[in-house]
């Protein structure tokens, strides 16, 4: 049985050799039977079939000679080409051909052609490449072969698709992250909030979200005071993708303090996001392009953003909000979270939209003073990432995604919920958080999936 077949049954193998064997025994049978006529007796009249239209007779000719031979070379050939190719269920023929086989061929020997061009800028770095004017050329042609579909021959993106040509990047637009959003594509997501939180909340968010980059006269004050209150706190919490600021945190949410939207910017495109949420893949192309394609296409694809050859200067991170003093430590349970809005992320590029901002600083207890409860912290400021809506964050309760990260001890796992990893930003999104607090989550988080911290 093939088993790298679409099928799952021999079955079909068989099905196609029978069907292809009959079709060519029907076809010997349709000539031999077709050719019963015999050429007439020279001076013997040719008879008629008995047809006869309008006063035109069918004459009972025989099969004209070079058609039948003609027919029957046509029949042999195809008997050849089912020897020397496939064609007969799984058999792959006598010179084992395959349109895989070619592909891979016919790319070797244009490596061999065009390689040492592309080899020739592998050791420069991306600025210089960016600037050569020939690495330039071949980035466009790959360009425009394989990314002009979502992103436009222009570069600037369209509803639900990034524009390279700024520099909005929601996973980074340093070369270092393009290479990787090329190499290994990017899937983002953003939760769909309008069962959780209702026409008239969802709105409150919406325009709350508007009025962190909006002018006042395109939003409701009063639903914005509204909006912020929910955007900060439980059921969305919004703050863990997009900052306790609305300022985006890399990896995770759109920064929603600019004018950059994805998905769009209007009242209803924003409520059409919170409500309905987002989903964008942006697909690998590391299998597909070798590390020299890969090194030019993204010094291409950074200089779209960096026309003078040099990057931008990055603009400082707000200040984190001061923590709040005094409460009880079950506070922390209605901590910052926000509400999701519009912008939805997106992954074929770097950037993405999605919702909500300013996160409500969380109030603390002090941890030396009263025993910190990890769930509670868990519930407020974490469970949206591990609750299972955001891709790759492991999810509470599910072992198999805990277990090899606490192999690494709680230590580790410590130290990489206060300081950030990956995708995770610096505790949660919620710089308000103590350092107890964070640990405390941790231990409740690996304790409920099979650690015993």
């Amino acid at each position: 049985m093939n088993t790298t077949s679409q099928f799952t049954s021999n079955f079909w193998n068989i099905y196609i050799a029978v069907i292809v064997v009959l079709s060519f025994i029907g076809l010997a049978w349709l000539l031999l039977s077709q050719n019963v006529v015999k050429r007439p007796k020279k001076g013997e009249e040719v008879k008629t079939t008995g047809h006869e239209w309008d006063g035109i007779e069918e004459y009972n000719n025989p099969l004209p000679r070079w058609w039948f031979w003609l027919y029957v070379c046509t029949w042999l050939f195809g008997i050849g080409y089912l020897v020397m190719y496939p064609g007969l269920g799984d058999y792959k023929g006598q010179w084992k051909w395959s349109s895989k086989g070619q592909y891979e061929k016919e790319m070797a020997k244009a490596d061999q052609e065009y390689g040492k061009v592309y080899a020739k800028f592998a050791k420069m770095p991306i600025e210089k490449v960016a600037k050569d004017p020939e690495a330039r050329a071949i980035g466009q042609n790959l360009f425009n072969t394989y990314c002009i579909q979502c992103h436009g021959s222009d570069a600037k993106g369209s509803k639900g698709f990034p524009n390279l040509t700024d520099s909005d990047w929601l996973w980074g637009g340093e070369p270092e992250k393009i290479h990787e959003t090329i190499e290994k594509g990017r899937t983002a997501q953003m939760a769909a909030w309008g069962p959780a939180l209702g026409e008239e909340r969802v709105k409150d968010v919406a325009n709350y979200v508007m009025s962190l980059s909006k002018p006042k006269d395109q939003y409701d004050e009063e639903r914005a005071a509204r909006g912020k209150a929910l955007f900060s706190g439980p059921p969305a919490n919004c703050f863990t993708c997009h900052g306790d600021k609305g300022q985006g945190i890399q990896g995770l949410g759109p920064n929603l303090t600019d004018d950059v939207w994805l998905w769009g910017g209007t009242q209803k495109s924003i409520i059409e996001t919170i409500t309905n949420g987002r989903h964008s893949q942006m697909p690998a192309w590391g299998h597909f392009l070798d590390k020299d394609k890969l090194h030019i296409m993204t010094a291409y694809v950074w200089g779209l953003s960096n026309k003078d050859g040099k990057a931008p200067v990055k603009k400082a991170e707000p200040a984190p909000a001061p923590a709040s003093t005094a409460a009880s430590s079950a506070s922390a349970s209605s901590a910052s979270a926000p509400a999701q809005a519009e912008k939805a992320a997106s992954a074929t590029d770097a950037k993405a939209p999605a919702a909500a901002s300013e996160a409500k600083p969380a109030e603390k207890a002090d941890a030396s003073s009263a025993k910190v409860d990890g769930k509670a912290v868990f519930e407020a400021n974490c469970k949206m990432c591990h609750g299972g809506t955001i891709p790759g964050a492991p999810v509470v309760g599910k072992n198999d995604d805990w277990a090899p990260r606490i192999k690494q001890g709680k230590d580790t796992l410590h130290k990489h919920a206060l300081e950030g990893f990956n995708s995770m930003p610096a505790k949660g999104g919620n710089s308000s958080l103590s350092d107890d607090e964070v640990k405390a989550a941790v231990d409740y988080m690996a304790n409920q999936s099979g650690a015993k911290f």
